[in-house]
Order: structure tokens, then C-alpha cells, then sequence
């Protein structure tokens, strides 16, 4: 098992509710934390909670994943892990799905992780170790998301691009984990939306965080790559 004491990890889209319960389990094994988000009183609470920095930084840009990783290597030195959460959802049939709904689901959930990964990966490349998980989907990993199949579309790309950088580093110490909620989470927005749904049947959000734990102190030796999480049966 690989200890994360002292070790940076970077966690974007830190302000939201999952990430926040990455957060807390990466914080209770010891790592060093760094938030990213848009600038917001949740994000600045958070980072006071953990003693962590806190950077706002827009993932849609490579300058700005780039001034991400330069900020955090001029004030933490190298970075160890990178849990990318930012994401985004959408409902609606494809035939009345417009473009700007297509560009804001690969936007969020593809364009982000592709800038955030290529900024961080040189800096563990030379290292040859390091960290690197995403979060994807039950369409994810089913293949099919009738009625949000944009929405599924990226997140398939988003397994489908962390797969395919797992293969690329073969020969080195860098893991890669990609996250499945199997289902919806126990998070504020969706009691808010689902209001007649009991949040007893909905994944709690601490487990994908510890899932995301379990899966940073495997060892290369023991690696640990898709992890689905399901809900109550």
C-alpha cells in the first residue's frame, strides 16, 4: 500500500459535493491538498477546513490547467496525484438536442480532463510516478444513456480517454483510476431535484470518496482501475 502522507494531490471542481467527500478522504490519509474551482465561499470554506490552497483556474483552457500546475509547483513543489471531478449533466432527447448543449457536455466533462491530465503528466513522466483518476458514469460504463446521450457520450469518452492513457504508461508508476457512481448520488442538487426519491437509495457520496482513497494507496504492484459504486439494491 502506497501512503499518501505529505503527498500533493490537486482535486478540481473542489467546490462540488462529490468532490468535497474526495476531499475529506484524501485529507484523512495524510495528502497535502490542493482545490481548483471558480472562485465561491464553498471552495475558499473548504481549503480553511483542510489548510489546503485554494486555486481558481478555467479547465477549458490549457493556459489556464497550465497556471494551475505552475501555481501549485511555485508553492507546493511537484504534484503526486490529480482527482479531475468537473463535470456536467443534461437531460433531453438527442433529436432536440441543439449544439450548445453538445459543446457544453464535452466542454465540461472531456475538454477539462484533457487539459487538466496533459498539464500535470510531464512533471510525473519525468518523475515516473504519480496518480491520476477521473470520474465517469453508469452510461460510462454501460455504453448506452437513452434520453441524456450526450451526457453519456462524454462520460464514455472520459473512460475511454483514462483507459487509454492507462495503456500509454505502461512501463511506469503512474495509476490511473476512472470512478462509476452506478447510479445517482446523495447530493444536494439531486434531493433537490428528485424530491420524492429517498436519499437512502442513493449512493453516498463518502464512499466514492473512499473509493477514490482506496484506489490512490494501491501500489503499482496492486493497481486498482475502474471502480463502479452502486447503490443500495
Amino acid at each position: 500500500m502506497a501512503s499518501l502522507s505529505d503527498q500533493t494531490f490537486i482535486v478540481t471542481g473542489a467546490a462540488g459535493a462529490i468532490a468535497g467527500s474526495i476531499v475529506d478522504a484524501l485529507a484523512a490519509a495524510g495528502a497535502r491538498m490542493v482545490l481548483v474551482d471558480h472562485d465561491s465561499p464553498r471552495l475558499a470554506e473548504r481549503a480553511r477546513a483542510h489548510g489546503a490552497l485554494a486555486l481558481t483556474a478555467d479547465l477549458k483552457s490549457t493556459a489556464g490547467a497550465a497556471e494551475m500546475v505552475a501555481q501549485v509547483n511555485a508553492k507546493l513543489g511537484p504534484i503526486d496525484g490529480l482527482v479531475h471531478t468537473v463535470g456536467g449533466f443534461a437531460w433531453g432527447p438527442l433529436h432536440e438536442a441543439d449544439v450548445e448543449v453538445y459543446d457544453r457536455m464535452f466542454d465540461l466533462n472531456v475538454r477539462t480532463l484533457f487539459n487538466a491530465v496533459r498539464a500535470v503528466l510531464p512533471e510525473m513522466r519525468t518523475r515516473g510516478r504519480g496518480f491520476i483518476a477521473g470520474i465517469s458514469s453508469q452510461p460510462g460504463w454501460s455504453g448506452a444513456s437513452p434520453n441524456t446521450a450526450l451526457y453519456g457520450a462524454a462520460k464514455a469518452a472520459v473512460a475511454t480517454l483514462l483507459r487509454s492513457l492507462d495503456g500509454e504508461l505502461t512501463g511506469s508508476a503512474i495509476r490511473v483510476a476512472i470512478l462509476y457512481p452506478m447510479g445517482a448520488v446523495d447530493t444536494p442538487a439531486n434531493r433537490r431535484d428528485m424530491p420524492d426519491v429517498s436519499p437512502d437509495t442513493l449512493i453516498d457520496p463518502a464512499e466514492l470518496g473512499a473509493a477514490i482513497r482506496f484506489a490512490a494507496e494501491r501500489s503499482p504492484r496492486g493497481r486498482v482501475t475502474e471502480i463502479p459504486v452502486y447503490p443500495p439494491r
